[in-house]
């Protein structure tokens, strides 16, 4: 949400930990995101050690898989 295309009303809220965002914004994305509207009210107290661990290497080499590719 806060990264993805088309999602620039969306921000981030260091003292509350949570995404936040104009009411219309929300809805328009829950319209179309159904899961996401769990999280309209939600803080994430970890994000920011969640980020540092998850958010820098990423394996791109030819035998590199998705998270969805493992799955199946």
């Amino acid at each position: 949400m806060l990264s993805g295309k088309d999602n620039s009303g969306f921000g981030w809220d260091e003292y509350r930990q949570m995404v936040v965002a104009k009411c219309a914004m929300w809805n328009s994305y829950i319209s179309s995101h159904k899961a996401v509207g769990q999280f309209r009210h939600h803080s994430f107290p970890y994000c920011d050690q969640l980020t540092s661990i998850h958010a820098k290497d990423r394996a791109i080499g030819k035998y590199a898989q998705t998270a969805a590719d493992i799955i199946e």
